[in-house]
């Protein structure tokens, strides 16, 4: 008997905590904080179906890696993880816009404790692309005389 109140004593001892304190010190270190928001570089006005590259940075404080949450803002790529990186490193990425519009890019950044940063916006303007193949013909059919200057002035 006196051996089963001798177990529960210790049970009760270690579930409380009361014994926890000396054997496992509690670390004010240990505490995990969260990263900073991304920053965003890169291009804030591109053509629609030619590919761009932005950059995306963020620093942990506790030196962390980072994984990058990125959502470009059209349907097409939808939102991606990227990662993880060592914490204070740029990260280049790539999309392609296939929508012309003005876009949020929305990032943020999660560090390998689960720590989440703010969301960061990154706007984008993505404008129609005009190909030289039909700018140059509507150059021609409005003046059909500079197709004759462009040759003389190439032949000499």
């Amino acid at each position: 008997m006196m051996k089963i109140i001798a177990v529960l004593l210790l049970v009760i001892v270690l579930v409380s905590g009361v014994a926890a304190s000396p054997l496992f010190p509690i670390n004010a270190s240990m505490e995990n904080h969260r990263p900073e928001a991304p920053t965003v570089t890169g291009p804030t006005s591109v053509r629609f179906g030619f590919g761009n590259t932005w950059s995306f940075n963020a620093t942990d404080p506790d030196g962390d890696n980072l994984t990058y949450y990125v959502d470009w803002g059209d349907v097409c790529g939808g939102a991606e993880w990227h990662g993880p990186y060592p914490s204070g490193v740029a990260i280049d990425m790539d999309h392609t816009y296939r929508v012309v519009n003005v876009l949020l890019i929305n990032s943020m950044a999660v560090d390998e404790h689960g720590a989440e940063s703010n969301m960061t916006y990154f706007e984008v303007n993505i404008t129609k692309s005009v190909s030289l193949k039909y700018m140059s013909l509507g150059l021609f059919t409005r003046f059909p005389s500079l197709f004759l200057v462009l040759v003389h002035l190439f032949e000499e």
